[in-house]
């Protein structure tokens, strides 16, 4: 039945109830039961934005530890660096982006991908006494380039080994915070950037980043939801 179909009906207060959980279950038995022997992150999974920010903590604790002055922290940012800026900068984007892979194998060469969502647990919804949650799973196997840029060759290696060193030194604490996978996947060829007579020098850094997007489906939610387009097609 479509939606269109079940909004022509007249539905009372109990009839949505019931198809609310009757779509529920169906939710929660389509989706893809995985072993529970296989890495999850459920209850503290990270997405690849959030891995984002975790890099910027551990960059601004790293340098608060070394008793870095603030003028002289470097820059992480996601934009074009600011060439006329006398700080050093991090900037990352992301190179490429894949349904995560759940079976053995190298980053990218597992047989059996994610193209569904993985069922992680069915419960009682905390917030709402007398109705369920749905938490499902995507996992993302991504390759994240950060730059780092300076004004002198010497500067810019002199970052990026320091860059890789803070990478290594904090993966366990990515893992801590939900991040499946960070692994050091190369470097690239050197770069210049001219702007405006000013020259900076960058070297791009390959990290492989496996992350998840949990999503949580919420039978309250989803009679409310209904309940409104019942009344609003009046």
């Amino acid at each position: 039945m479509t939606l269109q179909d079940i909004l022509s009906e007249d539905l009372s207060e109990e009839k949505v109830k019931f198809l609310v959980k009757q779509g529920f279950n169906e939710m929660a038995s389509s989706a893809q039961q995985v072993d529970s022997g296989r890495s999850k992150t459920l209850g503290q999974a990270k997405s690849l934005l959030e891995f984002y920010d975790l890099v910027d903590q551990a960059i601004e604790m790293h340098e608060d530890r070394a008793g870095v002055p603030e003028q002289y922290k470097v820059n992480f940012t996601q934009e074009e660096p600011d060439f006329s800026s006398e700080t050093e900068t991090i900037t990352f984007s992301l190179s490429k982006r894949e349904p995560g892979c759940f079976s053995q194998g190298a980053p990218f060469q597992g047989q059996v991908r994610n193209l569904r969502a993985m069922l992680r647990e069915v419960v009682d919804d905390p917030e709402n006494p007398g109705y369920r949650q749905l938490i499902t799973g995507y996992w993302y196997e991504n390759i994240v380039q950060f730059t780092c840029w300076a004004k002198t060759n010497k500067k810019a290696n002199s970052r990026a080994r320091w860059f890789e060193d803070l990478m290594e030194e904090y993966a366990w604490w990515f893992t801590m915070q939900g991040v499946s996978r960070v692994i050091y996947w190369g470097q690239e060829a050197d770069l210049v950037a001219v702007v405006n007579e000013n020259k900076w020098y960058g070297r791009p850094i390959n990290f492989f980043v496996k992350t998840e997007k949990l999503r949580v489906f919420q039978e309250k939610k989803m009679e409310e939801i209904l309940l409104k387009l019942a009344v609003h097609r009046y």
